[in-house]
């Protein structure tokens, strides 16, 4: 059930929050996504910064590529599925993707391979998958079912994963948008985006009043939001294992921050939670990928991630 908001102070006048939450205004979504990655590029050690810079350029290429094209349509049929059974419309076994995402990711590689502020070798690998989209459409085809699968890749596959996971967001994100919303109401597996079956990066407790305080789970592809109690896990469903992990040594300290980890014992699996009132100008995309010290702690304890985040294949930085 959504998560009941009081939204005037009173005790007698409750309001739902919605449900699902479909992605709008996109071109700028991409473009502020763009803005936190060089914020968050600046301030990080390591080789994250330079990768989070790179990740910046490809999120201003998503959004100048996102108004190209319009929306694909979904066939009345998976629409009808979708509103009687709960089944996600553009789920990848039941909807089948069109060349345009190829279209999407050749104008994306295209805008990366001119942009002069790009590390050499980030653009040669542009112009190298560019070349291969033109000659082996299927490979990338197969890449593209590996990356939404999260099947292991091998590491030339899995350094081309921010280029392809881009285009696809941009081309689900796109059909996600012009999805009237009570088309994709009755999903019922919690824990898989209720428009295009994938599973979220993360979840995200929202600020703004008509979702004050509730939690959404935000899809990795399609940019879809949906909601789910809090204290709860994403991927058993059980409460009583929950528990917050984050990067300080003060026990404290956790209900400051605004990125934590939400573990659970039932299932030893987690994922990362972002409180948006601790932090009003944080990207699930991009914190997440900032936050990836946090990800290595969880790990070290014997908790699985179980969402992925198409702008980054593990291992691969």
């Amino acid at each position: 059930m959504p998560t009941p908001i009081i939204t005037d102070g009173s005790m007698d006048r409750v309001k739902e929050a919605p449900k699902v939450v479909l992605p709008t205004d996109c071109k700028n979504l991409f473009l502020n996504r763009a803005s936190r990655m060089d914020a968050l590029a600046h301030v990080q050690d390591g080789p994250m910064g330079p990768y989070l810079g790179f990740l910046a350029h490809v999120c201003r290429a998503q959004s100048k590529v996102f108004n190209q094209a319009d929306a694909e349509p979904v066939s009345p049929a998976l629409l009808q599925n979708s509103r009687e059974h709960g089944m996600p419309p553009v789920a990848d076994l039941v909807f089948n993707r069109s060349a345009q995402w190829r279209a999407d990711l050749k104008s994306l590689l295209s805008s990366l391979a001119e942009e002069d502020k790009l590390d050499g070798s980030l653009r040669a690998e542009a112009k190298a998958l560019m070349a291969h989209l033109e000659t082996d459409a299927n490979q990338v085809e197969s890449l593209a079912d590996a990356i939404l699968t999260g099947a292991i890749l091998e590491n030339t596959d899995a350094r081309r994963v921010p280029f392809v996971g881009a285009a696809l967001q941009v081309y689900f994100t796109r059909i996600a948008q012009a999805l009237p919303v009570a088309d994709v109401q009755n999903a019922d597996v919690q824990s898989l985006c209720p428009c295009c079956g994938s599973r979220p990066t993360a979840s995200v407790v929202h600020m703004e009043p008509d979702r004050s305080n509730a939690r959404y789970l935000y899809c990795s592809l399609c940019q879809t939001e949906w909601n789910m109690e809090r204290v709860k896990c994403s991927s058993c469903y059980k409460e009583g294992g929950i528990a917050y992990l984050i990067i300080d040594t003060d026990p404290k300290a956790a209900t400051k921050a605004a990125v934590r980890a939400e573990t659970c014992d039932d299932c030893k699996t987690y994922l990362k939670i972002f409180v948006q009132e601790k932090d009003p100008l944080l990207d699930v995309m991009a914190d997440d990928i900032a936050s990836l010290a946090l990800d290595m702690l969880v790990d070290e304890k014997g908790y699985t991630r179980t969402g992925p985040n198409l702008l980054l294949y593990p291992g691969s930085e």
